[in-house]
């Protein structure tokens, strides 16, 4: 009797073991992949930045990333485009990127650095002129540009005798249609001749040339 019902046992264990084991080898092998690689764009808007993507493969939803604000715009995105209001126009520091996820994984688009501005197209032309009330008699002078309406400049370069000397940026303040920026300057007597690029994420424009001739001072 005892040995019935070891046998019984035996083979109820082995008929179990074959159908687990039958089970989980008819059962289908997947791999699972994370989110395939995409690209981000962004267009600068008024306070705004419009960003898109292409499509990536196997993506559920995605994240909008950006910095400095901690640290994302939006989770959980089931569309491929999202637009992050509220910006400081001309601003430098943002970076922008888009988080795939799936339940294998997530992937990370490209990171793009973008300025929101107010202007629609590269910045208006620039007037450059010279305050020359200290240059016979020391040298000293400064030089000015201005935008008087129209697109404004996210950032400029000041070039002397061809060589680029300064660089600076720009943010937006206030409502005012024009735009200025200006250097003080010291030099000894020759002729230097200065030029303003300016730029925005539309484009860049030069100013004309200007020319200042420092003679030799009184002793």
């Amino acid at each position: 009797m005892k040995l019935s019902k070891k046998l019984f046992t035996l083979s109820l264990s082995l008929v179990m073991s074959l159908s687990i084991f039958g089970a989980v080898s008819a059962e289908p092998v997947t791999n699972c992949e994370k989110p395939g690689n995409f690209t981000l764009t962004a267009s600068p808007g008024n306070h705004s930045m419009a960003l898109s993507w292409t499509p990536s493969a196997g993506a559920d939803s995605y994240d909008v990333f950006y910095s400095p604000r901690a640290p994302y715009a939006v989770q959980d995105l089931q569309a491929t485009s999202y637009t992050v209001n509220n910006l400081r126009n001309g601003y430098i520091g943002y970076s922008f990127g888009i988080i795939a996820k799936n339940a294998c994984g997530t992937t990370w688009s490209n990171s793009i650095q973008q300025v929101p501005t107010s202007a629609t197209g590269a910045p208006n032309k620039p007037t450059l002129s010279l305050n020359d009330n200290q240059l016979y008699s020391k040298g000293e002078f400064h030089l000015n540009w201005y935008i008087w309406s129209g697109n404004a400049a996210t950032s400029g370069k000041l070039f002397e005798n061809g060589v680029e000397l300064a660089h600076n940026f720009f943010e937006e303040s206030g409502t005012a249609n024009g735009q200025t920026f200006g250097w003080f300057f010291k030099r000894t007597p020759r002729t230097y001749t200065y030029q303003v690029e300016l730029a925005n994420p539309f484009g860049t424009v030069l100013s004309d040339p200007i020319t200042v001739v420092v003679p030799p001072l009184p002793q």
